[in-house]
């Protein structure tokens, strides 16, 4: 099993749930934002340390695997508006080289996980696969251009691919500065919240629900080919996400000041999954409920020091 960005948020929790089944894991990460420190001790894990854009190293990391997932990706859509050549090589072209070396090396099953941001803001609630695909950003545009190369590597060459999209994902290991870990952050350490649009609406998984989904994905037979959402099925308000951190952190009397720093150029209003797919060919759902996801990601962060990744990677962007 080979796993692409193992070594950041989700792909690390993927990877523990791998090792709980009794993969034998291989991890190719450049640690751009992942962190060897997320990653388990065990005897059958193995870190190759390398770029997706290196074709010739991730045909050398594939071979002799049956199994890959892939997640490598630049996923920090504010960094993503300044670096768009960098975010089209490593998403799509590095997805590209990924897809082409599954099919040189004979992979049995290749799950590919895109994002929500392929669909933009909600044209209907909830969000099927039939969503139409609408890009808002640079981030999202590369995601699409690799979603419609896996599809093409499908057609044309029968590579097993599924393609997962999951709607927006928190808890313990986050590597990037987005709206949970920051307000985690901010509620904890700072003496005065800064935020950016709290009227937008999203569709949050727990980690652990979101890796099992991928499990499954890699699991189930006769999926090849698929483009399944994996969400809640819920929509929140960054308010009211806010209101429960502070309530949890007893944060509640901070001031919370808007930074038009945080605020996108093109935000998304909503985003909330239709996940009938996902329940009905993967027989997957969602267990945490989002409070509990909430108070279990507060109880990590707090565990381990109070830092999020992006804090020991030194990131200034915010979400």
């Amino acid at each position: 099993m080979l796993v692409t960005g193992g070594a950041g948020f989700i792909g690390s929790a993927l990877v523990r749930k791998l090792l709980d089944k009794g993969y034998e894991v291989t991890v190719l990460d450049d640690l751009s934002t992942g962190l060897r420190d997320n990653l388990p001790e065990s005897s059958r894990l193995k870190l190759v340390i390398g770029d997706v854009r290196d074709f010739e190293l991730v045909s050398t990391a594939i071979r002799g695997h049956q199994y890959v997932m892939h997640l490598a990706a630049q996923a920090f859509i504010p960094l993503c508006y300044q670096r768009p050549l960098e975010i089209a090589e490593v998403n799509s072209i590095g997805s590209i080289n990924v897809f082409k070396a599954c099919l040189d090396h004979a992979i049995k099953r290749l799950v590919h996980i895109s994002s929500s941001e392929v669909y933009g803001s909600a044209q209907y609630t909830p969000m099927d696969e039939q969503h139409p695909l609408c890009p808002y950003s640079t981030y999202s545009v590369a995601k699409v251009a690799a979603d419609m190369w896996a599809q093409t590597f499908y057609w044309e060459h029968k590579l097993p691919v599924v393609i997962l999209r999951p709607f927006n994902t928190y808890g313990p290991r986050e590597s990037l500065p987005y709206f949970i870990p920051e307000m985690i952050r901010q509620c904890l350490k700072e003496s005065v919240i800064h935020v950016g649009n709290l009227e937008t609406s999203r569709d949050f998984t727990y980690v652990e629900d979101a890796v099992a989904a991928m499990v499954s994905a890699l699991e189930t037979e006769n999926v090849e080919g698929e483009i399944i959402n994996i969400g809640s099925g819920e929509t929140r308000k960054m308010k009211d996400i806010l209101k429960l951190i502070q309530q949890e952190t007893g944060a509640e009397k901070k001031q919370v000041v808007l930074d038009k720093s945080r605020l996108r150029p093109r935000d998304l209003e909503t985003l909330v999954t239709d996940n009938a797919k996902a329940r009905k060919i993967l027989g997957w759902a969602p267990r945490i409920g989002f409070e509990e996801g909430i108070r279990r990601t507060l109880k990590w962060y707090i565990n381990h020091g109070q830092t999020w990744g992006y804090e020991k990677h030194g990131w200034k962007w915010r979400y």
